[in-house]
């Protein structure tokens, strides 16, 4: 049934006891039926997914290559179904990094990419697979550079802007290659892009600033992002880029920091709803659509209307019992993925 608050309900198509700690977050690979979780038990697994109601275990990595909570997933984005790679970032301050020469052969070690000091939280591939973002409880995001094999990882950029940990990086998946955006404990998010001129250079274009810790974004196009919030609140805004920066104070970089370019940043829709009774951990946008899930254990499906609004198009609560949700992200246009502290991932079906 659907309700003008809630929408439909999501369908449960399968439920994963992954592990037995919490499960932190999910990635589906780009063109393989396969996803990858990864745990507080130091571990990540890869599952096929080709059947969503009944998903298969491929592989467990667990050679022992991290040593404290694995707190972040990331299949890199590939146009072909051979030689998938698999990058993990964990709390030992390492990220690793993991390949096949196809996703139901054995999975090998490639790299261990060292240099922040403290906890990785969050790990993202550039969409044509050249960078990895890494950001860190250090309140540093690095960019590294890495060969066709991805057996060589250079730092050709640290980006040391953020006032506090920097909670998660997620790269325009949505058009420009060279954009992306990081989200801190400071409150705030930044988007930066790459220079024209040199390669090696990271510029912040564009600074938000909220009113509680950012947590997550997502591209919903290549001119709009969603973030979610400590305050349970998920926002909407869009760029306009190359525009001056002295309008709409307190949302974009001052002139005397960044002179070379600078984005004016506007409110889509200052709520998408704030339906969350707690902090939201996650968002992932796909096709004009938006999922979220936070502390409360709610999952909400958004749809952009013509206007510009949002209204709900699913959601469910509950989704992992009491427990938090931790990770979501679209598997297709019509099912998402979620896993939470209970250590399950949920594979749902958007009705």
């Amino acid at each position: 049934m659907m309700n003008e608050t809630d929408g439909e309900k999501l369908e449960l198509l399968s439920s994963m006891k992954a592990h037995d700690e919490s499960a932190w977050a999910v990635s589906v690979h780009s063109k393989l039926p396969i996803l990858a979780t990864c745990s507080s038990d130091k571990t990540s697994k890869i599952y096929d997914i080709n059947d969503p109601k009944n998903p298969k275990l491929v592989t467990v990595l667990d050679e022992q290559t991290h040593t404290k909570t694995i707190r972040s997933v990331r299949f890199k984005p590939s146009k072909e179904e051979s030689y998938p790679t698999l990058a993990l970032g964990s709390f030992d301050s390492t990220c690793s990094i993991w390949g096949a020469d196809s996703f139901r052969s054995e999975w090998e070690l490639l790299a261990v990419i060292e240099g922040h000091e403290n906890e990785v939280k969050s790990i993202d591939w550039s969409t044509d697979g050249k960078y990895l973002a890494t950001c860190a409880r250090d309140k540093t995001v690095w960019i590294w550079e890495t060969d066709s094999m991805n057996e060589e990882f250079e730092c050709i950029a640290v980006l040391s802007e953020h006032e506090g940990d920097v909670k998660f990086v997620k790269w325009n998946d949505k058009g420009d290659n060279n954009v992306f955006v990081s989200c801190s404990y400071d409150d705030t998010l930044r988007i930066w892009r790459q220079d024209d001129y040199d390669e090696d250079e990271w510029n912040c274009v564009a600074l938000i600033r909220l009113e509680s810790t950012v947590w997550g974004a997502a591209w919903v196009d290549n001119n709009t992002v969603v973030c979610c919030c400590d305050d349970g609140e998920v926002l909407v805004y869009e760029c306009d880029k190359y525009s001056p920066s002295n309008e709409n104070e307190g949302n974009t970089l001052p002139n005397t920091i960044k002179k070379v370019e600078s984005w004016s940043i506007s409110k889509e829709f200052k709520q998408v709803g704030k339906r969350h009774e707690g902090t939201v951990y996650s968002v992932d946008s796909r096709n004009g659509k938006i999922v979220s899930g936070g502390s409360d254990g709610c999952l909400y499906v958004y749809e952009r209307k013509d206007d510009k609004s949002w209204v709900v198009r699913s959601s469910h609560k509950l989704s992992h019992g009491v427990r938090e949700v931790n990770c979501v992200q679209f598997s297709n246009d019509s099912s998402v993925v979620s896993c939470g502290d209970d250590g399950y991932v949920n594979i749902w079906a958007i009705n």
